[in-house]
């Protein structure tokens, strides 16, 4: 089952993320994942970003997103400043100025100034919070931030934590616990791995999954893949690295987490990582990717690292540590591959979209096999202009259903190479998939990056497309298997974390903020550090 699907803009620790694990050859040779999407209500996001930044101190100062005027306006403002950090100022005595800021005390209308120059999304005053106010009774509040807080900002100073836990820019994964509410893995603007959970008594738990790692404690996620497999259970591959100017890579695996778990059995599960010994030595890598979690499979990962500068895909079992890695093969000249995900169609292996006679081919071949044994498979009346594939488990045991998009949707279910309609929809991309006892539900993107949903009952046809996440930077979605329909996790133009949730008619039932707790930026460590003894970090978010 899938669990992730990123749109931010930007690129993550050199590589790209891709819930399907389909990945197309690089320029260079050497195999890379495809380029994220962006959501279409995030388009000025690549281009310096100023309407997130409006939009994030409008959040922090006003507790909501603006309106598509109020982001307009407010996003030219801080393009008419000499620095972002000047334009975030000017914008928050604008909005403190506002009618429906009049009932702020002294020391709120200080808290929310602050936070928004130093771009703190996080209600715990910083340390050095008293000591501005008692500055705030000889000096207009104005005067503290254009004169103060400003040239304070820009020679680096920084008294509390500043950096987002949930970053717009980094990808985050999306799970259930065992009562079907969602578990959410980001990566932080520090490069840390935050666990967000719901507890029982409602309010949501932020822990700090890397500081449980083996030494270094304090490491620097690159890049990440969490998957839920049909049972629940969730498996984790990430590469690690010591610091920002350490790169060289750490690989941990571990498969078969239990979805029950509080915040103290996934930190002690962290603790209990290794590394994988079979790590090329020297490779710093830029993805990681599971291939589907079938029943009865082995959960195959591909790993693409640069070695020397050269770059490679190697694959292994993610459940076997003392399996070695192999480097993949693809099984036709580079030149013509379009793309390929690794998988198993009863023996572990490839499937590769590639170009022949000047038309597009979907064949899937088993690695070679110690005992000789080989599956190779190719699929018939894939739709023209193929260029995407997703696989599914299916109800066919070590066999996946696979979708495919072209000029329209299709999806070769079980061991059948003739294909069964879903949707004519033509340029999609499909990126989530899921099918429980309630349904079945395949998420795409179109050209713009708009995300929606197709759904269907089981034994029905599918519906018609739906919108999901429209207003989101960034989503992940989940099946919601206790009462039907889809969970959304995503990031908002203003930096928010909100989970909402989606009926079997794809209607928005749910909307939720999920508070954060702001963290500190990352820092080189010193050598001290880097044998230091992991501890728990982690924080009840019960104030937005």
């Amino acid at each position: 089952m899938a669990n992730m699907i990123a749109f931010a803009p930007n690129e993550f620790g050199g590589g790209s993320f891709n819930h399907s694990g389909f990945s197309v050859p690089a320029a260079n040779g050497g195999l890379e994942a495809p380029t994220r999407h962006v959501h279409a209500a995030n388009g000025a996001v690549p281009a310096g970003a100023r309407s997130f930044v409006a939009a994030r101190v409008s959040r922090i100062v006003l507790r909501r997103e603006p309106t598509p005027s109020e982001a307009l306006s407010w996003t030219s403002l801080i393009a008419r400043q000499s620095s972002v950090v000047l334009g975030r100022a000017e914008l928050a005595l604008r909005l403190l100025d506002r009618p429906e800021m009049a009932e702020l005390d002294a020391r709120a209308r200080l808290l929310r100034a602050y936070n928004a120059v130093f771009d703190r999304y996080d209600a715990v005053a910083s340390q050095d919070h008293g000591y501005w106010l008692r500055q705030l009774e000889n000096e207009p509040l104005a005067d503290l931030v254009l004169r103060h807080f400003v040239p304070l900002y820009e020679a680096g100073y920084r008294s509390g934590p500043c950096a987002a836990p949930a970053d717009a820019r980094k990808p985050f994964f999306l799970a259930r616990d065992s009562e079907s509410v969602p578990l959410i893995f980001t990566v932080g603007a520090n490069g840390h791995l935050y666990l967000f959970r719901r507890t029982p008594f409602g309010r949501w738990s932020q822990t700090d999954l890397s500081a449980a790692l083996p030494r270094p404690a304090k490491a620097v996620v690159q890049c990440l893949d969490v998957r839920q497999g049909a049972d629940g259970n969730i498996s984790i591959a990430l590469a690690v690295a010591a610091r920002q100017d350490a790169p060289n890579s750490t690989i941990y695996t571990a498969c078969g987490l239990p979805n029950w778990m509080d915040e103290a059995g996934w930190y002690a599960a962290f603790c209990a990582l290794t590394p994988r010994p079979d790590t090329p030595a020297g490779a710093i890598a830029s993805r990681i990717a599971f291939g589907p979690l079938q029943p009865g499979a082995a959960p195959l990962v591909l790993l693409t690292a640069s070695v020397n500068g050269a770059h490679d895909t190697w694959c292994f079992n993610a459940a076997a540590s003392l399996t070695m890695m192999s480097h993949l093969r693809l099984p036709v000249e580079m030149r013509q591959v379009r793309g390929y995900v690794a998988g198993s169609y009863r023996l572990p292996g490839l499937w590769t979209l590639y170009d022949e006679g000047g038309e597009r081919a979907l064949a899937f071949n088993s690695f070679p096999d110690q005992c000789g044994w080989a599956v190779n498979i190719d699929y018939t009346a894939l739709p023209r202009r193929a260029a995407s594939v997703h696989l599914a488990p299916g109800t066919v045991p070590n066999v996946p259903d696979v979708f495919v998009a072209g000029d329209s949707i299709v999806v070769y279910r079980g061991g059948h190479s003739v294909p069964q309609p879903v949707a004519h929809i033509g340029g999609a991309q499909l990126v989530w998939s899921e099918c429980d006892d309630s349904g079945e539900h395949l998420a795409y993107t179109d050209g713009s990056g708009g995300l929606y949903m197709l759904s269907r009952t089981l034994g029905a046809p599918w519906r018609l497309p739906y919108p999901v996440a429209s207003f989101l930077v960034s989503a992940a979605l989940t099946a919601d298997i206790a009462n039907g329909g889809v969970h959304a996790v995503g990031i908002t133009p203003g930096g928010a974390l909100e989970w909402q949730r989606y009926d079997p008619s794809g209607k928005l039932v749910v909307s939720e903020e999920i508070t954060q707790t702001a963290v500190w930026e990352s820092a080189s460590l010193a050598q001290g550090e880097l044998h230091a003894v992991p501890h728990p970090v982690q924080h009840d978010t019960a104030v937005a």
